[in-house]
């Protein structure tokens, strides 16, 4: 009778390489950006020059909307016609405030976040509690393939819980389900992959164990439903089931590292302690700077530096104003058209030098 265990390692060591066969050469990790997502198609465009064109982007919030254009258009030019054009210019014009959430009930809410930041015991209002209405006309490219095309995994969340649940106590139930729009081919090599954020690192967590995988989804709606950010843009839903953003696994590098030989992500900054890790906190259950810095201890290609990306890009950016006479939280977006173009370029110029400057190191070291 054979040894089990040298069964078990000939079978680990066969499927090994039957994953490694099947694996993309590169990927990109598209990790947010908020309403400054246009320097990833900067980036992208430096990968390609430098000869590190990746064959598989994994995007998620604003970065799916990056990985949508790289995915169904060839050309760096006709991506960045698109990511300026007046119809992308009058979607983000078209954002308006939630008319429900005035100025004040926006600084409680906040406050009540600070507060009790380590509270995720009732489960969160993602259907009302949010500050932005997203038009519904989503500006992307019609899905079509061309040769060399990248394939794209977008990354959200599914709601494990409906609107007549919000504010009762969760007990023990997950709240989410991390869920990966993509192609069949990725879906299959991330089969039986657990999720990152319900690992053991992250005791709190209420994401459910498993990743779930959507491969016929429309790329229009996985981007909807990747850049509704919690309490920033309403939950989306798609048939039965509503999502919250990428930001569920903001910073996917198993996936990537499962999915191609080499990985190329960036260093990003670290989370704000007055917004973003209380909101993280409260519905995901997570510290989001303790998943961050998990992240930067492991092992990727290329690394590519944003940490400065607020401060640097703050020129005609998208931002967030206070009318205290109208009771109000409203977006301010370039309203010159002109200078909506700028800013893109910015952006674009922003993620290209970024890049370029990480992988001349990169090919520099090897």
């Amino acid at each position: 009778m054979p040894d089990q265990n040298l069964v078990s390692s000939i079978e680990e060591k066969q499927s090994a390489r039957v994953l490694d066969g099947a694996q993309f050469q590169r990927c990109l990790v598209m990790a947010g950006g908020g309403f400054r997502f246009g320097y990833y198609l900067g980036m992208y465009r430096a990968c390609q020059l430098q000869g590190k064109t990746p064959d598989v982007i994994v995007a998620s919030c604003g970065a799916a909307i990056a990985g949508a254009l790289i995915r169904h258009l060839p050309e760096d030019e006709q991506r960045l016609a698109w990511i300026s054009s007046p119809q992308m210019h009058a979607f983000w014009r078209g954002l308006q405030a939630n008319p429900d959430t005035s100025l004040w009930r926006a600084i409680r809410a906040l406050a009540g976040r600070a507060l009790f930041a380590n509270d995720a015991r009732r489960i969160p209002d993602l259907f009302q509690d949010y500050l932005f209405d997203i038009p519904p006309d989503l500006p992307v490219p019609p899905e079509r393939s061309y040769p060399g095309a990248p394939a794209l995994a977008i990354v959200a969340g599914r709601m494990l819980f409906g609107q007549n649940e919000v504010g009762t106590l969760r007990g023990e139930k997950k709240l989410f389900a991390e869920t990966i729009f993509t192609e069949p081919r990725v879906a299959a090599m991330l089969a039986g992959m657990p999720s990152p954020i319900a690992s053991n690192a992250h005791k709190n967590s209420v994401v459910a164990p498993q990743i779930e995988f959507e491969t016929q989804i429309a790329v229009a709606d996985a981007v909807r439903a990747s850049i509704a950010d919690m309490y920033y843009f309403r939950c989306h839903r798609i048939g039965e089931h509503h999502y919250s953003g990428g930001v569920i696994d903001l910073f996917p590098i198993e996936i990537a590292r499962r999915l191609a030989k080499e990985v190329m992500m960036e260093r990003k900054g670290w989370y704000g302690r007055h917004i973003e890790l209380p909101a993280l906190r409260m519905v995901l259950g997570i510290n989001g700077n303790h998943r961050l810095r998990q992240v930067l201890q492991q092992e990727a290609d290329v690394w590519i530096d944003t940490a400065d990306m607020e401060t640097a890009l703050v020129q005609h950016q998208i931002s967030k104003q206070i009318l205290w006479l109208r009771n109000r939280i409203v977006l301010r977006v370039p309203e010159r058209y002109d200078d909506f173009v700028a800013m893109v370029r910015l952006q674009w110029e922003y993620g290209y030098q970024r890049a370029s400057q990480a992988l001349a190191q990169d090919t520099g070291c090897r």
